[in-house]
């Protein structure tokens, strides 16, 4: 399979990556260069990427059966105030229903994380290449890119 990088020029991925910059980061409109455009997107992508890696890896059905237990055995008690248990299984129901909506939704997310996870190496790539001398130690952005790609290699 290729790279995103070998499908497209850099130049055409810098492009890219800048249009998306500013449809997916409203404050990008505010900088005025692109390597700072970039790094923005790089942020908001990162975080978008440990959202949906969080939401791939957990296990939502065994959070889903958990809860219906331990609420389950509460509701089962003789003591207790009858509207306070009742609020409380609206509650439970609120939660299981989003639960069970994610747990719908989890082949979905999985493709969206590998995807956000290939997009991620793409932006990295075009920001080492045309941007080589903007990377300086200390600046937190390329200690994330640096993070991100070894632990790439890693897998």
């Amino acid at each position: 399979m290729k790279k995103d990088h070998e499908i497209m020029s850099d130049e055409e991925l810098k492009k890219f990556f800048l249009n998306e910059a500013m449809l997916l980061c409203p404050a990008t409109r505010f900088e005025e260069s692109e390597i700072e455009k970039l790094h923005i997107l790089f942020g908001s992508l990162r975080k978008i990427n440990k959202l949906l890696g969080t939401l791939c890896y957990s296990n939502m059905e065994v959070h889903y059966m958990e809860v219906l237990n331990v609420f389950g055995f509460y509701f089962t008690e003789k003591e207790g105030e009858r509207k306070v248990k009742h609020r409380m299984n609206t509650h439970l129901s609120a939660y299981s229903q989003f639960i069970f909506q994610l747990t719908k939704f989890k082949e979905l997310t999985t493709h969206y994380y590998y995807y956000t996870n290939s997009h991620l190496k793409a932006l990295a790539h075009v920001m080492q290449i045309c941007y080589p001398n903007d990377f300086k130690e200390g600046e937190i952005n390329e200690i994330e890119i640096k993070q991100f790609l070894a632990h790439e290699k890693e897998e």
